[in-house]
């Protein structure tokens, strides 16, 4: 990152009301709104415009290139694989670093799971998949739990603890809150190797606090801003951004039973937009629903304790270690053991009407036998 001071025009007086205003590089600088920052510093709007269109030309970030140039630049950035085969690969290699990334789906679809799973991954070494980075999560459903990230960095083979330490966290009570925090979030990013920030959701206080037509405008243009901020940090600082969105019922001459929150202006927002959903038999069903450069796809895959896996032999083979550590830790693995019961009465149940099922074909057979050999009889004796 490249110091404010080395911006011509930022001398020590203007980097200080700068960093007061959280803006501690000249790539954050860089990425500002004039007016914006008019509005948090005293350094008037003229010097505003000027010191962001040094900031600019000095690193070069927004100067034309070639699609060659970009193409090298993208192919040299890494990416954060999801540890899933059948998506990593439709995903060419991984998500990209500096995106935006929304999971949408009903309640019980995997959402906050995939979270925590890509929370867990994001510490990982380059060479494992990872991009080495700490996390951000802001909790806005109070469904932030530990027991989930614990195991989920057993399974990658992270040192809990570690991993646990590398996640700051805070629970988010209204929208103007997770606002308020955004200002300060580009700093800490920089300051502390934050590579990800985690929000979840990014429409639950929105939705809540703005209900009513009459207030959609404001809720939706309250939701660009934050979206918008998310993309420009983004770009300064290649962080990744993770959210989940809740899902309405529209009812009317064509009904959608699963569509997401937030419109238009949340669906160009995200440079990915995966859907998640419930599967067959407990699993999970991740639909990519939009993304510039992939084709839409769809993959099955099984969850459990340590988050997901390419399926249930893979969950089998892995889940009891997971489980025998978390119960070490006194950690129920309650859950995990009903799945189990279910799936148990399951078997039980497809055998028994397998039984029956045979046990029917035999009586119909024997009874056929028997007709047969009465008919035989009645020829005999007439």
């Amino acid at each position: 990152m490249t110091e404010l001071t080395e911006v011509p025009g930022v001398g020590s007086v203007a980097a200080k009301q700068l960093k007061n205003a959280y803006i501690t590089t000249a790539e954050l600088l860089a990425v500002q709104n004039a007016d914006e920052l008019n509005n948090k510093v005293t350094l008037g709007e003229g010097t505003c415009t000027n010191i962001i269109l040094a900031a600019r030309e000095l690193l070069g970030m927004f100067a034309f290139k070639s699609a060659l140039e970009v193409e090298k630049e993208n192919e040299s950035k890494p990416r954060l694989k999801i540890g899933l085969e059948n998506v990593d690969r439709q995903l060419l290699g991984g998500l990209e670093i500096g995106s935006l990334v929304e999971f949408y789906g009903k309640a019980s679809g995997g959402k906050t799971q995939m979270c925590a799973h890509l929370a867990i991954r994001c510490q990982l070494p380059f060479d494992e998949g990872g991009i080495e980075g700490r996390v951000i999560w802001l909790d806005s459903e109070s469904s932030f739990k530990t027991s989930i990230l614990r195991a989920n960095a057993k399974r990658w083979g992270l040192d809990p603890e570690v991993a646990l330490g590398n996640i700051q966290t805070m629970p988010i009570v209204t929208s103007y809150h997770l606002e308020q925090l955004f200002a300060r979030i580009p700093q800490m990013c920089i300051e502390q190797g934050i590579k990800m920030v985690v929000v979840d959701s990014l429409t639950g206080f929105f939705r809540a606090e703005h209900g009513g037509l009459g207030s959609l405008a404001v809720r939706q243009q309250r939701i660009n801003r934050l979206l918008n901020l998310m993309r420009r940090v983004a770009m300064a600082t290649d962080v990744m951004f993770v959210y989940s969105n809740q899902a309405i019922s529209r009812i009317g001459p064509f009904p959608v039973l699963n569509a997401p929150v937030g419109g238009h202006i949340v669906s160009h927002a995200s440079d990915y937009r995966f859907m998640s959903t419930e599967g067959k038999s407990g699993k999970r069903k991740l639909y990519l629903k939009d993304h510039a450069g992939l084709a839409n796809f769809n993959v099955e895959f099984s969850i459990g304790w340590g988050g997901f896996y390419n399926d249930e032999n893979e969950r089998k083979k892995i889940e009891p270690k997971i489980v025998e550590y978390l119960k070490s830790k006194d950690i129920s693995a309650e859950i995990q053991e009903k799945d189990k019961k279910k799936e148990t009465k399951k078997v039980k149940k497809a055998e028994k009407t397998k039984k029956t099922k045979k046990s029917k074909k035999a009586e119909a057979k024997a009874e056929t036998e028997v007709k047969l050999e009465a008919e035989v009889v009645l020829k005999a004796e007439g």
